[in-house]
């Protein structure tokens, strides 16, 4: 993404230390009268600007500090996301949390690995983490959409319109009851995307947890961070495809404005007077 570039000319100009002197130097030039002060500031400045936003140390401080805030915001982000799963997922987050930890640790103190080299592999390893999260809190949103669901009585509703529709002597009245089924048809069918989502999604949590295991025990006997990196990217591959789906299907549930399954039976008998209709 193009935010995740920082601008170094701007962090150059806009720290604390560098408008620190800047404003003291203007303020003992103001105070004291004496502009060449000033202008030597200013010329120290411009020279600082135009040097500066290049030299290796001042990029790699600003990297650094540029990815310590965004560490902080993911941080920040899953902890909201994990403080809404269910108890069971949230263990299970937690264990590959560990386990993450425990494979940077033992990438850090092989010694066929060079630190430089070991931190993309790092970072692949949060965005698994993160990604495993995600999907739990996708499934446990599922699984409590379709638990309160009730698909059976959507077929009986299918089923009725149908018959509506088959027995109307009203055009209108049959107008309506297609319109009908092709409504419930859709609810049916996002049921069953959801259904085959939840099936993709537990899977390939089970597999993140697995292959994460397998790397914990391979760490300390690697060659090469690439043998590490070749099976993340696997991984990550695998949980993009998913994820996309997960994507898809909200966006079509938000599009539909569909809500859990349990359609109201059609009365047989009149309302009685003074009788509230549930």
């Amino acid at each position: 993404m193009a935010d995740d570039k920082p601008s170094y000319l701007g962090a150059a100009f806009l720290n604390v230390y560098n408008l620190s002197l800047l404003s003291g130097a203007a303020v003992v030039s103001w105070a004291t009268g004496n502009f060449v002060l000033g202008t030597v500031a200013a010329g120290a400045e411009a020279l600082w600007l135009l040097l500066g936003p290049d030299l290796a140390a001042f990029r790699r401080a600003v990297d650094q500090g540029r990815r310590r805030e965004k560490d902080a915001e993911e941080a920040g982000r899953l902890e909201k996301m994990l403080a809404t799963l269910p108890e069971r997922e949230w263990a299970r987050a937690h264990a590959l949390d560990l386990l993450r930890k425990d494979i940077s640790r033992d990438m850090k103190q092989n010694p066929s690995f060079q630190y430089l080299l070991i931190q993309t592999e790092v970072d692949k390893l949060a965005q698994l983490y993160a990604s495993f999260v995600a999907l739990g809190l996708a499934c446990f949103k599922a699984e409590t959409y379709l638990g309160e669901t009730d698909e059976r009585e959507l077929l009986r509703e299918i089923d009725q319109q149908q018959n509506v529709e088959k027995s109307a002597k009203d055009e209108t009245v049959a107008s309506i009851a297609r319109k009908n089924m092709q409504v419930l048809a859709k609810r049916r069918d996002t049921i069953q995307e959801i259904r085959n989502f939840l099936a993709r999604a537990h899977g390939q949590m089970t597999l993140i947890e697995n292959s994460v295991r397998l790397l914990r025990d391979q760490v300390l006997t690697m060659q090469s961070p690439d043998q590490l990196g070749d099976q993340l990217d696997d991984l990550i591959s695998g949980v993009d495809s998913v994820q996309s789906s997960m994507r898809e299907n909200e966006a079509l549930l938000a599009k539909l404005d569909i809500q859990p399954v349990s359609p109201i039976a059609e009365s047989t008998e009149p309302a009685k007077t003074g009788t509230r209709v549930r």
